[in-house]
């Protein structure tokens, strides 16, 4: 049975340096940590806003921005990929990110960066950790980025 709690103001302060959002102001993140939801080993961890609606989520201990998040927050600052249309059904279906379903790369980042995977019309699909360079995706065949948040998933339906 997971534990949901309300967060103390001083668990907030500790959970706002553990947190991936690029160009959100820290008076706006506040607002989104609100509850935390974490199973029984501590392993899962949800954070949610006011309206129980996840806002991060715990990834190799850092809080990543969920696709709802991202949504409702479109300055946040994160890399992103464009993959082709024969792509998408795959990714939300949780398959990681292939090569070559990769038309584009904006901007440069690193490998192991989280960047945001994108439909053809710029609609956030994903949320992945690149395993290669943004200059090493275009030509790579293969996996290159493992899709660790997607449209549909227990993240998504507010689930652990």
């Amino acid at each position: 049975m997971p534990s949901q709690k309300e967060i103390g103001s001083k668990f907030r302060k500790k959970i706002l340096s553990l947190i991936l959002a690029p160009k959100i102001s820290p008076d706006e993140l506040k607002i989104n940590i609100q509850f935390m939801a974490e199973d029984d080993e501590k392993s899962k961890s949800l954070i949610f806003n006011r309206n129980w609606e996840v806002s991060f989520f715990l990834f190799e201990n850092q809080y990543l921005p969920s696709i709802q998040f991202i949504r409702e927050y479109p300055a946040i600052d994160l890399p992103s990929v464009k993959v082709d249309e024969g792509a998408v059904k795959y990714i939300l279906n949780g398959a990681d990110v292939f090569g070559q379903g990769i038309t584009s790369v904006s901007p440069q980042f690193s490998s192991n960066s989280i960047v945001t995977v994108c439909n053809p019309q710029n609609a956030v699909l994903a949320l992945g950790k690149s395993l290669k360079s943004s200059d090493e995706l275009l030509n790579s065949r293969g996996k290159v980025i493992l899709n660790i948040h997607y449209l549909g998933d227990s993240i998504w339906e507010n689930k652990l």
